[in-house]
């Protein structure tokens, strides 16, 4: 069934002129986009793509009726908007959705019509990946996918396995056991880690004087560190987080770590930061341009690889700078946090007021300083209009019977707003004067979910 939907994708893609594609401002959006951007390239198909934070059914006005409209990481919820355009359409998608509905105008590809779990085994990007393969030899795009898996806090196991697995066979990146921090060096990574999350977290001089203590070189290379410097580090971290802690947390610290065997960017997870930190602060193009390959001339007419070029190292660096002012943000966001935090009987909720970082500063307290209800972080700062809600839960709350998913796409429709996502991690936009009801409703849906 994947395969043929897959196929009808092709089809669709092979019978366009232009290609429009929308997708999703974070690193799973942004590396799905990027998978499809190469793929369609290497076929010498023109596309534009526009990362945006949400569906919009306005996004569609300025397309013509001779494009194809492609949708990374969004459209499943939204599908009956987009049949009503006319328009010929590609759904990649992983969020839950209500119904599965066959329309001549759409190719519709989610992993959960396939028995795939979209939450946790496969993502946008994977959806995207898998595309790509039918559309050519594009097996040295699975990194990406990866990528985008890592950046949806996925289990790289059964599909996004196999998509591992090729980029291992391939030498795109090597797995090894290593501390699992973004970065490139110890110093930087520890300064502006927010997933694991310490008390040091935003503050250089403490984390100095922590690898001091250690008699570890703050520039050294997180990829070079010996076992003897992994395990120290390890034992040394795991007395700074809570008692409280879930394990799936606490081994979060060490773990499978990947490196890029090539390029600029050696840790993965330092792309996937990348890739979301200016996703979320709108340099999403910025971001996008980090995801191509192909070949580059230049300035003496030689022809290098893109990765090598100057313009790349030129984005890179002006990237690497936003991914530190994002992670800045969000550490001092959660570094008073539990005094900030409202409880209700089966939620809790922090207002904030920085646009862009409403998902991060949820995920960070949800897992590092308060795990026990699920979170909603309000933020009214989106100059829309509008308030944007982003929901947390833990693997545990879960099993207790909470999908958030349901939980804000239920409120924010009865408060007239918009909501939805999965089961451990949602979103919602809704009035501004509606914060109180949607509290309330998603509270009482909650209680009802644990059987309370």
């Amino acid at each position: 069934m994947l395969a043929k939907d897959l196929d009808n994708a092709v089809e669709f893609i092979k019978l366009a002129e232009r290609i429009r594609i929308f997708s999703h401002n974070d690193a799973d959006g942004i590396s799905a986009a990027g998978i499809l951007c190469n793929a369609l390239l290497r076929k010498n198909k023109r596309c534009q793509i526009t990362i945006i934070k949400s569906f919009d059914k306005n996004i569609l006005n300025g397309v013509s009726k001779d494009e194809l409209v492609v949708f990374c990481d969004m459209g499943s919820n939204d599908i009956e908007d987009i049949s009503s355009t006319g328009l010929k359409a590609v759904i990649l998608d992983h969020h839950i959705f209500d119904k599965k509905d066959d329309y001549d105008n759409i190719v519709h590809i989610n992993p959960y019509f396939y028995g795939i779990d979209g939450s946790k085994e496969l993502s946008a990007s994977g959806v995207s990946y898998f595309l790509s393969k039918k559309l050519g030899k594009n097996e040295d795009l699975s990194y990406l996918a990866i990528v985008g898996a890592i950046g949806d806090k996925q289990d790289l196991e059964k599909a996004n396995e196999i998509i591992l697995n090729e980029a291992l066979k391939h030498n795109l990146i090597e797995k090894r056991r290593n501390i699992k921090l973004s970065g490139e060096d110890l110093l930087t990574g520890l300064v502006h880690s927010i997933d694991p999350y310490f008390d040091f977290s935003g503050d250089e001089t403490g984390v100095k004087s922590f690898l001091d203590r250690l008699n570890i070189k703050h520039d050294k290379k997180i990829y070079n560190l010996s076992e003897e410097e992994i395990e120290l580090l390890f034992k040394s971290l795991i007395k700074m987080l809570p008692d409280n802690l879930p394990d799936e947390v606490k081994n979060c610290i060490v773990g499978d770590a990947f490196f890029m065997t090539d390029g600029h960017i050696k840790n993965l997870l330092f792309l996937v930061d990348i890739l979301n930190s200016c996703g979320k602060m709108g340099k999403s193009g910025l971001a996008l341009s980090l995801c191509l390959k192909g070949k580059y001339k230049s300035k003496d007419e030689t022809i290098i690889p893109y990765h090598n070029s100057e313009e790349f190292l030129n984005n890179l660096k002006e990237a690497e700078r936003y991914t530190s002012d994002f992670k800045i943000s969000v550490i001092k966001e959660v570094k008073n946090a539990e005094t900030r935090l409202k409880k209700r009987k089966n939620l809790q909720y922090i207002e904030i007021d920085k646009e862009g970082i409403t998902g991060e500063v949820a995920s960070t307290i949800i897992r590092y300083i308060s795990p026990d209800l699920p979170i909603f972080v309000i933020n009214k700062a989106n100059g829309d209009g509008e308030i944007k809600i982003s929901t947390r839960g833990t693997r545990s709350l879960v099993k207790k019977g909470v999908d958030l998913a349901k939980v804000t796409k239920i409120s924010a429709k009865k408060v007239g707003g918009r909501g939805g996502g999965h089961n451990i991690a949602s979103g919602a936009s809704i009035p501004l004067d509606k914060e109180d009801l949607f509290l309330d409703i998603a509270d009482d849906i909650i209680k009802r979910q644990m059987g309370l």
